[in-house]
C-alpha cells in the first residue's frame, strides 16, 4: 500500500464524522506579518477523507521594532532570547484577542517565528512560547506549538512541514508550490506515491532585500525586475550553488542566504558595476529557473506572497530562454484567502493532527527516522469536543 494511503488510513477518527474549528498562526521568514487563519476541518471516518475550508483570514502587520529585534536575535544572549520569546508570544496573544472570537475556536496552533534553522547540527529555533500564548489567551483554548524540534531530533530537516496538509487537503494537484521567504514544493513520487518535499531556494527574502536598495519594501508586481536585464554571469553563479545539486530531503534557513547566497553577489559587485534593477531581474530569473527545473510541467497549486509578483509568475509559465530553464509550470491559482492563508491553514491542520494523537510529519518528506507526531500541546483538548 502506498505511503499516503497508509497515513490516511492511520488518521481515521473514531466518530463517524468529526468537525473542528482551528486557529492557525504563522509568520514567515520574510516577516511580512502575523497570519491568522480560522479554519474548519472535518473528517469522514468511513472514507478517511478530510475536508477543509478557511472561514476567515487576516494578516497583522509586524511592527518595525519587532522586525529589527527578531533579525538581531542571531547575535543575542540566552537571556535576550528567552525574554524576546516571552514578549513575542504575549504580543501575538494580544493580536489574536483583538482579531478573533475565541469562543468558537477548538484549538490554536502557533508555528513560532524561525530564527535559527540548523538541522545539519541537530537543532532548530523558533521564537515563541506555547505556554505563554496559552496563558495569554486566557488558558481556556488549548494550544499546539513547537512543531519542528522533534523532527530535527529524529534526524529530519524539520521543514517543510506543510506537505502533509498538501497531500491530505489538496489531492487534486500534482504539486503544491509556496512562494514565501523561500520557495518550497511538495508532490508525490511516481514510483510509490510517497510525498516528497523540499525548499527549492530563496524567494521573497532575497527579492525584498534587493528592492529595499531602491527604497521599496518589496518589488510590487515584479515591475522593478521587469525594468532590468539579466546579468548572465551572476545568474550562472547562483544557479551553480551546491545546495541546488543536493538530493532532498533538504531545507534552508536565513543562515544559508547569509553564508552562501549573498557572498556570490558581493564578490560579483567587487568587479562589476551593476544596477539594482538588473540584480532584481537576475534574481527573479534565477528563482524562476530553479522552480521550473523542480516542478517540470506539473499541474501546480501556487500560493504565498510571491503569487502577486506578476513578473515571476510569467517567467514560471512562459517559454524557456537564455536565463530561463526547465519546463514551464502549470500554474493554478486558488481564491485569495488560500493564496495568502494556506500556510497558516496548513499549520492549523498539522496542530489538529497532533491534538488528535495522529502523525503529522512523514519521514519521506523530512528525512526523519520515522513518521511521527510533532508538537507540544498546552491545555486539555479533549474538553473541546475531540
Amino acid at each position: 500500500m502506498a505511503r499516503e494511503e497508509l497515513n490516511i488510513r492511520n488518521m481515521a477518527i473514531e466518530n463517524t464524522e468529526s468537525e473542528f474549528v482551528v486557529l492557525g498562526m504563522m509568520s514567515g521568514t520574510s516577516l511580512d506579518g502575523l497570519d491568522l487563519a480560522v479554519s474548519h476541518f472535518s473528517c469522514d471516518a468511513a472514507s478517511d477523507q478530510w475536508e477543509s475550508r478557511i472561514d476567515s483570514f487576516c494578516t497583522i502587520p509586524i511592527p518595525t521594532g519587532w522586525k529589527s529585534r527578531i533579525k538581531s536575535l542571531q547575535f543575542c544572549s540566552a537571556t535576550d532570547w528567552h525574554q524576546a520569546s516571552c514578549e513575542w508570544s504575549s504580543w501575538c496573544a494580544k493580536q489574536v484577542k483583538v482579531a478573533i472570537d475565541l469562543e468558537s475556536i477548538d484549538l490554536v496552533v502557533f508555528s513560532g517565528q524561525t530564527v535559527f534553522h540548523r538541522p545539519e547540527s541537530g537543532w532548530t529555533g523558533q521564537l515563541g512560547s506555547g505556554a505563554e500564548l496559552f496563558a495569554g489567551l486566557g488558558h481556556h483554548v488549548p494550544v499546539v506549538c513547537d512543531l519542528r524540534s522533534l523532527d530535527v531530533s529524529l534526524g529530519g530537516q524539520g521543514a517543510p512541514l506543510v506537505p502533509v496538509a498538501d497531500a491530505l487537503l489538496y489531492p487534486d494537484y500534482e504539486a503544491c508550490l509556496n512562494l514565501g521567504g523561500f520557495a518550497n514544493v511538495s508532490y508525490s513520487r511516481a514510483t510509490d506515491r510517497s510525498r516528497i518535499a523540499w525548499d527549492i531556494g530563496p524567494c521573497n527574502l532575497v527579492l525584498n532585500d534587493l528592492a529595499s536598495r531602491l527604497g521599496h519594501p518589496f518589488d510590487e508586481s515584479g515591475q522593478l525586475a521587469a525594468a532590468g536585464s539579466v546579468l548572465q554571469d551572476l545568474w550562472s553563479q547562483w544557479m551553480a550553488l551546491p545546495y541546488h545539486f543536493r538530493p532532498p530531503p533538504k531545507s534552508l534557513g536565513g543562515e544559508w542566504i547569509e553564508s552562501e547566497f549573498w557572498p556570490v553577489l558581493k564578490s560579483f559587485e567587487k568587479d562589476n558595476a551593476s544596477d539594482t534593477h538588473d540584480l532584481l531581474a537576475t534574481a527573479t530569473a534565477y528563482i524562476a529557473s530553479q522552480i521550473r527545473l523542480t516542478v517540470q510541467g506539473k499541474k501546480t497549486l501556487v500560493t504565498g506572497g510571491g503569487v502577486y509578483n506578476t513578473e515571476l509568475l510569467e517567467l514560471l509559465k512562459g517559454p524557456s530562454g537564455a536565463a530561463i530553464t526547465g519546463g514551464h509550470v502549470q500554474v493554478e491559482l486558488p481564491e485569495s484567502d488560500v493564496i495568502e492563508g494556506k500556510e497558516a491553514h496548513a499549520f492549523g491542520f498539522l496542530g489538529l493532527l497532533r491534538a488528535l494523537g495522529k502523525d503529522n510529519v512523514w519521514n519521506s518528506v523530512t528525512g526523519a527516522a520515522v513518521d511521527h507526531m510533532g508538537g507540544a500541546l498546552w491545555g486539555n483538548f479533549s474538553k473541546r469536543g475531540a
